[in-house]
């Protein structure tokens, strides 16, 4: 696909350098426009398993990630509460490591002509019609700023954006262990789900959950009893980051923050505008989306189509997510549809599916169900 060429004039500055900050970047610079990316110098590592839809990655016009060490549609079980287990088929999804993936796409754009800047902005401001970013004492202006630097990033505080409805993340990355399949399981603790990704060269593990309805210490545990039960004797000696980090799921606050930003000559993306999936907590294509379709406003000189593009593009299937969470861990669906997929192939797909992100969510309790009464998708 040819690159948009800019119709804006002017220089844009992206703070951060994850999926959407990177894809940003590289759409913005294919397009001809100059631009900045602020990059923290060490990126961390993230609570997520780095898992990519294929059918996402030829949207990056540019990103060739071939190279890259992967796993590719790795086996995967999903457990109960009940410690019962069902494998199901997984196609179209590449598992990263997050710091090889985010370097790439920023090797990409700065190949395409972005200019990388070492290190964390410090400040955010503005003057007239000109934001203003500051890194080393330097100060640069610039006609519009991506934020794709997180839910705790310098762009939401200067904004004045509190959080809201965040998820938290509580694992580790795990280096030196041989992992064959993926396992999700639902442990009937309030809303929270635990997960084990294979990825190249280890292996990424952790809880996902709201602080509002579990503890910490009570998450922890759950999480130490999982991977006890998966994982060999000594997976706690194994080096590898921990953490715990927020997660800024989708909500009635997304679009809400994205529109005040926009009148602040911002544009937030990925976690900086709270577009995680509010079931799975998974982020990396919806930043990816996002800071493509942030950097194609502001190529067509059209920045106000952006929160338009979201909601036309992700609003409404992330908002069947969030009601589906209550489908998953409030409803008997979380514990029974285990035992049903053992016995009929056809809920083994859709989930199969669902994990894969081929299955959107409108439509998929009708799916289910008609899989339970028919035995077929």
């Amino acid at each position: 696909m040819a690159p948009i060429k800019a119709r804006i004039a002017g220089r844009f500055a992206i703070l951060g350098g994850g999926p959407a900050g990177g894809s940003a970047a590289l759409a913005l610079a294919r397009g001809g426009a100059a631009v900045d990316l602020y990059l923290p110098e060490r990126a961390g590592e993230k609570p997520c398993g780095g898992a990519v839809p294929e059918h996402v990655l030829p949207e990056l016009a540019g990103f060739d990630p071939s190279s890259l060490p992967v796993v590719a549609s790795p086996a995967a079980r999903l457990e109960n509460a009940a410690g019962q287990w069902v494998d199901l088929p997984l196609e179209g999804i590449r598992i990263f490591r997050r710091s090889d993936l985010d370097r790439a796409l920023t090797d990409a754009a700065v190949a395409a002509g972005a200019r990388r800047l070492a290190g964390k902005a410090e400040s955010l401001g503005w003057a007239g019609d000109e934001a203003r970013v500051t890194l080393d004492g330097e100060t640069r202006a610039y006609d519009w700023v991506i934020g794709a630097d997180g839910a705790r990033g310098l762009t939401r505080r200067t904004l004045g954006l509190l959080p809201e409805g965040d998820s938290i993340g509580l694992g580790g990355s795990l280096s030196g262990l041989e992992v064959d399949r993926l396992v999700l399981a639902f442990p009937d603790r309030a809303d929270a789900y635990l997960w084990i990704f294979p990825r190249p060269g280890g292996a990424s593990v952790g809880i996902a959950y709201t602080p509002e309805r579990l503890s910490a210490g009570a998450a922890g545990a759950t999480l130490d009893a999982f991977l006890d039960r998966w994982l060999p004797p000594g997976w706690r000696d194994l080096p590898g980051p921990r953490y715990r980090y927020p997660i800024p799921v989708f909500g009635d606050w997304t679009l809400r923050s994205v529109r005040h930003a926009l009148g602040r000559r911002v544009l937030l993306t990925g976690d900086a505008a709270a577009l995680a999936d509010p079931l799975t907590r998974e982020g990396i294509r919806y930043g990816m989306l996002s800071g493509l379709w942030a950097a194609e406003s502001l190529l067509a000189g059209r920045p106000e189509d952006y929160p338009r593009r979201l909601e036309s593009g992700l609003a409404a299937d992330l908002g069947r997510a969030g009601r589906a969470r209550v489908l998953f861990f409030d409803d008997p669906i979380g514990q029974w549809m285990v035992p049903l997929a053992r016995r009929h192939p056809g809920i083994r797909r859709v989930l199969g599916d669902l994990l894969a992100c081929r299955q959107p969510y409108r439509g998929l309790k009708r799916r289910l169900l008609r899989a339970v009464v028919t035995l077929t998708p």
